[in-house]
């Protein structure tokens, strides 16, 4: 009997039980779940950086829109303490790079 080169899936042995490509979800499913997931996490904790990504869109209405719902948007999350974690790291990180460079100028 000729030695395939290329087994099918069904000739491989895995030690774990792996899904069947007609199962609900799959890898793309699971995929999509983190990214949801990671990006309302960043959504709520880390509202300076959307900030800050909007305010380098080109001024326009619509962009000034944006840029004021995003300032909102962080101002909120500043006030219940979502954004407490990022503030408290960017100022450990502040400390550490004056503390390496000193001060400019």
């Amino acid at each position: 009997m000729a030695h395939d080169p290329h087994p099918s899936r069904d000739d491989m042995a895995s030690p774990v039980d792996l899904p069947g490509e007609d199962e609900e979800g799959g890898a793309l499913g699971w995929a999509s779940g983190v990214i949801a997931i990671a990006t309302a996490f960043l959504f709520l904790f880390n509202a300076n950086a959307l900030h800050g990504w909007a305010a380098e869109f080109p001024p326009n209405a619509l962009n000034a829109r944006i840029v004021t719902a995003a300032a909102e948007w962080e101002a909120l999350t500043d006030r219940i303490g979502l954004g407490a974690p990022r503030a408290w790291l960017h100022a450990r990180w502040k400390a550490a790079e004056e503390a390496r460079f000193g001060g400019a100028g």
